[in-house]
């Protein structure tokens, strides 16, 4: 892995990164402090999975890429319908984009894949297995064959037709997809730390997920903990490697202005 990104290292190419945040607590982690040291202007948005009242995401051709956060909620709520168009829009306009957990779930279903019931659930710190097709990909090609994360679901993503599958878990086949040449899709979080767990613990479907893996809180968190140093590495790497890819995009979009917001 790579060490940490060179604070202000994308600040020249001023790159405009869009966040969907489903509910208040499940934000972006560590990539929050990643984005700011790295110089990247983003601007979160609240999905209608937030807030009943949330107003549709601002136009996509407004920024160079996007972040879809995980949640709770399931990928077929009613409620996130506004944020699965968004996201399909995104992809079809060749806009970077990252789904974590539940955004992974969101990007999937999407492009015609199917989220449904996992095997069980998956709650935890996992050990992540990369594809052969992993090795030629942008984001994923200079990691270990095999790293710690942490899995906090129970549905599963099938893989829409024409992804690249880029991991998997003994439990999961499916951890990460690639479709097209920038659309990203994780089923687990390489974002999330302890002191975003303490959020955690005021949501009722995180709570009960937990409840059904036979999960114990302190122990996920311990163990979480535990796994910091290669869980900082991997967060690194992944955004970094994820930024690289925007700010190409961006470029070669020059010089079609972009809209204004």
């Amino acid at each position: 892995m790579t060490n940490a990104a060179t604070p202000g290292r994308f600040e020249s190419a001023r790159l405009r990164v869009a966040v969907l945040q489903h509910e208040p607590q499940t934000g972006l982690g560590v990539f929050s402090s990643l984005l700011d040291r790295a110089g990247v202007d983003y601007e979160v948005l609240e999905t209608s999975g937030a807030a009943p009242r949330a107003a549709p995401p601002p136009d996509i051709a407004c920024f160079d890429g996007a972040i879809v956060l995980g949640g709770s909620l399931g990928a077929h709520e009613p409620t996130l319908l506004e944020a699965r168009r968004w996201i399909r829009e995104a992809v079809l306009r060749d806009t970077p984009l990252l789904g974590i957990c539940l955004g992974g779930q969101l990007l999937a279903r999407a492009l015609g894949g199917f989220v449904e019931r996992g095997p069980r659930p998956e709650v935890g710190i996992t050990d992540v297995f990369l594809t052969d097709a992993a090795k030629r990909d942008s984001l994923f090609g200079n990691l270990p064959r095999r790293f710690p994360a942490l899995a906090w679901h129970e549905d599963a993503f099938s893989l829409p037709q024409g992804a690249i599958p880029l991991a998997g878990s003994i439990a999961l086949e499916h951890q990460a997809f690639r479709f097209g040449a920038s659309a990203y899709g994780l089923q687990f979080h390489p974002e999330v730390r302890p002191e975003d767990l303490c959020r955690w613990a005021s949501v009722p479907g995180y709570l009960d997920l937990l409840e059904r893996a036979g999960a114990d809180w302190g122990d996920v968190t311990s163990a979480l903990e535990r796994a910091r140093p290669e869980l900082d590495a991997l967060a690194e790497q992944l955004l970094e490697s994820w930024l690289r890819l925007v700010t190409g995009v961006a470029a070669a979009r020059e010089p079609l202005t972009r809209v204004a917001v």
